[in-house]
């Protein structure tokens, strides 16, 4: 049986998921190439789960690319990005534990990558790079209250700590304690031109934690 994958432009690149497998993603500024990364991409993501103690079933069969979305900007510097299909379903109580379980994982590697930078080197400027360590971090944090706020589960930005890998912390656990809220969410939000739903947060959330790790990693290792 075919397994199914779906391509999204965003900032200028092209993230191909893996609907199927939360979290399973490969990305490349080229559409094709980062479609051709998919199936080593879905065996990195299962090896992955399996150094993380979670039991995810394979993908076999061909690939199937079902939607391939471009960006497009709502406002000026206000990106819309992709609702597949497959953010349509509602998410159902059954697959609670296995997203706590990969959101536990995802966020224990983001802090990970950092884990032994010194304080001054986490607030270093890269050449290139929009943010420092510290402002990754944060921004993280930010996005993903962003997203809870597209349905309306997100707690005041003025209550949110400064600090952040407090930060990190205080908007992933609103998250997880948010679960049950999100599995009753039926139907879809659209807001400011881009359409939201429970599953489409979940899925961001993940995504985001594990991109920025390896934008991390990459940034760690040049810190010599």
């Amino acid at each position: 049986m075919a397994y199914v994958a779906c391509a999204e432009e965003m900032d200028g690149r092209w993230i191909a998921h893996v609907p199927d497998l939360p979290g399973c993603f490969t990305s490349d500024a080229n559409l094709d190439l980062a479609l051709k990364a998919v199936p080593a991409g879905v065996e990195a993501y299962l090896a992955w789960c399996r150094g993380h103690g979670l039991r995810v079933s394979g993908l076999s069969g061909p690939m199937i690319v079902s939607e391939v979305i471009r960006a497009w900007n709502y406002e000026v510097d206000q990106e819309v990005n992709a609702f597949f299909a497959a953010d349509r379903p509602p998410v159902t109580t059954e697959e609670l534990p296995q997203y706590q379980h990969l959101l536990d994982a995802t966020r224990r590697d983001l802090i990970a990558a950092v884990d032994g930078v010194r304080s001054e080197q986490l607030g270093r400027e890269f050449p290139g790079e929009r943010w420092p360590m510290l402002g990754i971090l944060r921004h993280v944090a930010n996005a993903e209250c962003w997203y809870l706020d597209r349905m309306g589960l997100a707690f005041p930005r003025t209550e949110l700590v400064e600090d952040p890998f407090e930060r990190l912390d205080q908007v992933r656990n609103h998250l997880l304690d948010s679960l049950a809220s999100l599995a009753s969410r039926q139907g879809v939000v659209a807001m400011a031109g881009e359409t939201w739903s429970a599953r489409k947060v979940l899925r961001r959330a993940l995504w985001h934690d594990r991109d920025h790790t390896q934008h991390l990693q990459r940034l760690r290792r040049m810190l010599g």
